[in-house]
């Protein structure tokens, strides 16, 4: 599960989610324009900054917060837009700036920056990496240096570079398919029927990849009858490491708005028992609601802060428990690029030590026999294989489970021999996903 480092933040999605509810009279081109400009700045941010700072006569640091964003709003169309002309960026800029008032010298510095810009912005260098590869590498693909750094430690020079350019790549638009109210073919021929071009994806039979679409998705009728619900096609993978069966007691812990849920839910079928436990109440709203919007079993719900001792009882335990622990979401940066601005190296150890202690706190609930799924949206190892090594030191109890057939066949390969799944948004195209499957043994 994805965690802001800040609570209070609030999501660029939300945010644009709010406007779009505000200005329901825009176009469909301009919400799709809304959505790049806000979703490419993001991205894009630290080349931005850099190329701006080139022509700026006043540092960055030291730029009123709105003429610092104007510039890098129209200095992405200069650089990425091809169909936004110049001047009509730039003027929109000054009528933007003039609109909120800005003193007139402070509406001049952002003209004359603007129209340098316009003029040389393309053509200004990027730092070289014989130089100072971190710097190269950060600024050619707005990544923070850290970032940069660490995986150019990690990963070496091709392997950053491939990570990097990965996550300014906009993601595939992938759904999954509720099977217990349509099969995936049947759902390709409804939604073509309401204008949506959708293909299988390559790994996931239960997903299809939204090739063109005509309206807002969520208006589709197929969406509304519960038919199908958005999610990545390496979420949709991991879940089937735990190998639910109908019938069975499922735990899931830190179970956010659902997505993982109710594709349990669809395993377990009407003879089930499902309980999943969230810190917050709102996602667990969300959660019945998406439940009950698929027509899937109710789950019992509980708001629970996973670190500290669970209010369940342990007696007869579950047969299958799955843990989507908070993360720093790296593996996620090309759907939520906002993430490597929020995130720092502190941030690993903190993560890591609540991954531990929630995967400590569970541990007593499992039978004998039954499996544990730790999952994650990272790619760093602090979070992934060094948490479950240290709770298998801890716990002896438990040992990794390692079955490929639990994975599609077509997915088998990114179960690595350790018994480890990792998905990598340069090499699969996926959504970067870790997960370790945890026997507690007899």
């Amino acid at each position: 599960m994805l965690e802001s480092a800040a609570p209070r933040r609030r999501s660029p999605e939300s945010l644009i989610h709010q406007i779009l509810e505000q200005q329901s009279s825009l176009s469909r081109p301009d919400r799709a324009l809304l959505l790049e400009l806000v979703q490419g700045v993001l991205r894009w941010q630290l080349r931005l900054d850099y190329v701006i700072s080139q022509v700026s006569r006043l540092p960055l640091k030291k730029l009123h917060p709105l003429v610092l964003n104007l510039l890098r709003l129209t200095t992405y169309q200069l650089l990425f837009l091809e169909r936004i002309p110049a001047p009509a960026a730039v003027n929109e800029a000054i009528r933007l700036a003039k609109r909120r008032h800005l003193p007139p010298a402070l509406i001049a510095f952002l003209n004359a920056t603007l129209r340098r810009l316009a003029e040389i912005g393309r053509g200004i260098p990027l730092p070289e990496p014989s130089a100072d590869p971190v710097l190269a590498l950060a600024v050619a693909t707005s990544h923070p240096p850290w970032l940069a750094a660490r995986w150019l430690t990690r990963l070496g020079e091709a392997g950053a570079g491939q990570r990097c350019q990965a996550n300014n790549r906009i993601p595939p638009l992938t759904i999954r398919v509720n099977t217990t109210k349509i099969s995936p073919s049947r759902l390709q021929r409804v939604l073509a029927q309401e204008g949506v071009d959708a293909q299988p994806c390559r790994f996931s039979p239960l997903g299809l990849t939204i090739q063109a679409l005509k309206q807002p998705p969520m208006s589709l009728e197929s969406y509304n009858q519960g038919l199908w619900l958005f999610q990545d096609e390496a979420a949709q993978l991991v879940t089937y490491l735990i190998q639910v069966e109908p019938g069975q007691r499922v735990l899931e812990i830190a179970a956010g708005r659902g997505g993982k849920s109710s594709q349990l839910a669809s395993l377990l079928g009407s003879k089930g028992n499902l309980t999943v436990l969230d810190l917050s109440h709102w996602r667990l709203v969300e959660l019945r609601r998406l439940l009950a919007r698929m027509g899937l079993i109710e789950p019992r719900a509980l708001v629970v802060d996973a670190t500290r001792p669970l209010p369940i009882r342990a007696s007869p335990g579950f047969e299958r428990i799955l843990i989507d622990v908070p993360c720093s979401g790296l593996g996620t940066i090309r759907r939520h690029p906002e993430l490597r601005w929020w995130r720092s190296e502190a941030d690993f150890p903190r993560y890591a030590a609540r991954q531990l202690t929630m995967l400590r706190q569970a541990a007593p609930f499992l039978r004998p026999g039954g499996l544990l799924l730790y999952i994650t949206c990272s790619t760093e190892p602090e979070e992934n294989e060094d948490v479950v090594e240290a709770f298998l030191t801890a716990e002896p109890q438990f040992r990794l489970h390692h079955d490929p057939t639990a994975l599609p066949e077509a997915a088998r390969h990114l179960l690595e021999p350790s018994g480890y799944f990792r998905s990598l948004p340069e090499r699969d195209d996926l959504d970067g996903f870790f997960a370790a499957a945890l026997i507690r043994k007899f």
